[in-house]
């Protein structure tokens, strides 16, 4: 069954999201592709797909760190509206995904290139196999990293992407990165790279609404209620090597000999309030990548599509202008 797009957009209210969005879960589990493929070292990785009545093209989303499938199904019912098809997975020790610790709930991964490769298996495996229309990419966080290095990799695969607060360089407190990337270098030379960073935080089923970098209190209490329901989306703490591996992202991200691979168009959304990834990472990348445009959103936190009606609004409707 297709979905029968509706070419309008208003983002949901808060007062009646919840309301809304059962609806919504009904609409698309009607729609629903899934399963699992694997990956380039035989790792299985979850997907769904939800495919349009005359789709005029198929966004792939590559979602950020600790998130999973589900939590992107509003963006979903949108671009769904305008037409679009719909591909998401989950990103190797998240959602529905394979794990690489004996944790149930601890991300890891021995080389941040696996998170590209996956993508590529992704997108050649179950998007290219469902579909030859034109491709988009939506990225966010940590997400975005993974785009960056696959359509250097990879430049003529999609039409046009977006990169929605890109983890160019994760925030690292009063350390600078410099010293943190080459101390946990320096670590795994003799430590167990798969052991828990020591200041990553665990998951709390009572984690408050206040602390969390949402400002929409609906749609944090649902992407709870769906973390709570299931042990597989509580993935909430890092390994040592995943944060060593993701402070090796900006020196080669924003190397001007690795930005000349980048051909595809690119959007890059900013949030004016972030405290998880460095803005001025990101403006250094948009600086001196070609192809690259930068927006910041007024007001947006680093979750911008769980934020105020207006930065939602604002991170939809700058996507879809960017798609057309």
């Amino acid at each position: 069954m297709q979905f029968s797009p509706s070419y309008q957009f208003s983002v949901l209210p808060e007062e009646t999201f919840a309301q809304k969005m059962t609806a919504i879960a009904s609409e698309l589990d009607a729609c629903r592709q899934e399963g699992t493929f694997q990956s380039f070292d035989g790792k299985p990785l979850y997907y769904e797909y939800f495919q349009a009545q005359g789709s005029r093209g198929a966004v792939v989303i590559a979602h950020g760190l600790s998130e999973f499938t589900g939590k992107y199904h509003e963006f979903a019912w949108y671009l769904l509206n305008q037409g679009y098809d719909v591909f998401l997975y989950d990103q190797r020790c998240h959602g529905r995904s394979c794990r690489l610790t004996d944790r149930q709930d601890m991300i890891h991964t021995d080389h941040f290139t696996d998170y590209y490769k996956d993508l590529h298996c992704f997108v050649e495996n179950v998007v290219r196999r469902a579909t030859d229309l034109p491709l988009y990419l939506y990225a966010h966080s940590m997400g975005g990293a993974v785009a960056i290095q696959y359509m250097a990799r990879y430049p003529e695969i999609f039409t046009k992407a977006v990169l929605s607060a890109p983890m160019i360089q994760p925030l690292t407190g009063n350390v600078p990165p410099v010293v943190a990337r080459w101390g946990l270098s320096a670590y795994l030379l003799f430590g167990n790279g798969k052991k828990k960073f020591w200041l990553a935080d665990e998951f709390d089923p009572e984690y408050p609404f206040s602390c969390s970098q949402d400002r929409s209190l609906a749609r944090f209490q649902r992407n709870m209620e769906i973390r709570l329901a299931n042990p597989c989306y509580c993935t909430t703490p890092q390994t040592i090597r995943w944060i060593q591996q993701s402070l090796l992202l900006r020196p080669k991200l924003t190397r001007k000999s690795f930005l000349r691979k980048l051909q595809t168009p690119i959007l890059m959304l900013c949030a004016e309030q972030d405290k998880v990834v460095c803005f001025q990472a990101q403006t250094q990348f948009a600086k001196n990548c070609p192809v690259c445009r930068q927006i910041v959103i007024p007001g947006a936190t680093h979750s911008m599509l769980w934020g105020t009606q207006e930065v939602i609004a604002a991170n939809v409707q700058a996507v879809l202008d960017h798609f057309c």
